[in-house]
């Protein structure tokens, strides 16, 4: 019997593959395991924080991808997107192992791609799987995956101060003074995140999308389908039909007779998350945008003190998004990019070159991750950044010293001629 599963003196449901133990990672493992699974992963190359956060949820560690083969009959991808088509290769190849040992599967494999990446990046690493010659009948079952929200977490005792979200690694910290005005800031139920008050769990959303469904008892062939599902808030998408083939009243037959089908693509529950993020980080590239120039400009107080008196909510959550973003800046650098390819696809229409706003999106990250103090930031560690004062102190000796070697190169130019 596992030893990581809430629930004392009873056997997991079933035991879940999660790679790998980021944040994220972490807090859906903490979610299965109060909900009676055991969850496994393997650390095998990872940071000691990794390492650290899987001991501390209770997750089994696993030496090898191939034991979390044998071990798991559903694998969670929760990497981040520059290493989503790696993280599916490596499991390829351990299943090919597996395969052609004295003990391959007699069941098929599901393995949920759940990161944010584009709808052609991740029908690219679906293909990765028939291009190994791995059957869907037979081995691997993929599954179009993406997670909406923020982590899940437990619910804390909180007081009247507006806070900057649940998090994994902590209670809830609080938002500081915008300004010196002596009107409070308005709290806001929290966004980007649901709440059961009978469980006390907080949790996002985990759409999927494709021919394979966790809920679909008709292909899905373990027992715990449904329980997963629920727990997780796993929601298989259904399509929108297809404008030009059919009138409208056909169009909504359609829709209300196909809603428990797995009759979505893959593709569309990543081209979800996707639209979905673009609003929350894009929205996060303007706040970082209009608080460093105010903060050079030196009208900082100021345009707080607007901002508290009349758009209080909008204060809110510009602070939540900002102070909670700088150690996760490199990774966005790259779902800008999945977000600019989604936007900018051809079934779309934007133009790469007139209208792809995320490509510049993504440069206001990579400044933060890469020529700011603030890129040196980890979860659960934080140093700098944590309210809006020091985040503008980063931001602007970020930014000073853009300007001076700017000032030295084109000092360098001048010399050269």
């Amino acid at each position: 019997m596992s030893a990581n599963t809430e629930a004392e003196g009873q056997e997991p449901r079933a035991k879940i593959g999660i790679v790998s133990m980021g944040d994220m990672g972490s807090a859906l493992a903490s979610l299965l395991i109060a909900n009676g699974y055991a969850v496994a992963t393997n650390c095998t190359g990872r940071s000691q924080d990794t390492i650290d956060r899987a001991v501390a949820v209770g997750a089994e560690l696993l030496s090898t991808d191939e034991a979390l083969i044998t071990q798991c009959d559903v694998i969670l991808s929760i990497v981040p997107p520059a290493q989503a088509a790696a993280t599916a290769e490596r499991i390829i190849t351990a299943f090919k192992r597996i395969s052609s040992g004295p003990n391959p599967r007699c069941t098929p494999l599901y393995f949920a791609d759940m990161n944010a990446i584009s709808p052609s990046t991740v029908k690219s690493i679906a293909a990765q799987f028939a291009t190994a010659g791995l059957d869907p009948d037979r081995d691997v079952r993929f599954v179009d995956g993406c997670i909406l929200g923020v982590t899940p977490s437990r619910k804390q005792q909180t007081s009247s101060t507006t806070t900057l979200g649940p998090s994994s690694t902590g209670p809830a910290a609080p938002i500081p003074a915008a300004s010196t005005s002596t009107k409070p800031v308005a709290s806001f139920p929290q966004e980007d995140i649901l709440h059961d008050p009978i469980t006390g769990w907080s949790y996002p959303l985990l759409p999927t999308s494709g021919p394979w469904s966790f809920t679909d008892e008709t292909t899905f062939p373990y027992p715990y389908g449904n329980h997963f599902a629920s727990t997780l808030h796993i929601e298989h998408m259904v399509s929108d039909p297809d404008p030009n083939s059919s009138s409208g009243a056909e169009k909504q037959q359609t829709t209300s007779s196909s809603s428990s089908s797995s009759s979505s693509e893959i593709g569309q529950a990543s081209a979800l998350k996707n639209v979905y993020a673009s609003l929350a980080k894009g929205f996060a590239a303007l706040s970082l945008l209009s608080l460093s120039t105010a903060h050079s400009l030196r009208i900082l107080p100021s345009f707080l003190s607007s901002l508290e008196r009349l758009a209080p909510s909008r204060l809110n959550t510009m602070t939540r998004y900002v102070t909670t973003l700088p150690p996760k800046a490199y990774r966005w650098v790259r779902e800008m990019e999945e977000i600019s390819k989604t936007f900018t696809d051809e079934e779309v229409g934007w133009d790469e070159d007139k209208e792809d706003v995320f490509k510049h999106v993504a440069g206001v990250f990579r400044f933060v991750a890469d020529e700011t103090v603030l890129g040196q930031e980890k979860v659960g560690k934080r140093k700098r950044g944590l309210d809006l004062e020091d985040l503008c102190q980063a931001m602007g000796e970020g930014l000073e010293g853009r300007r001076k070697r700017r000032a030295v190169e084109k000092e360098g130019e001048g010399g050269e001629k």
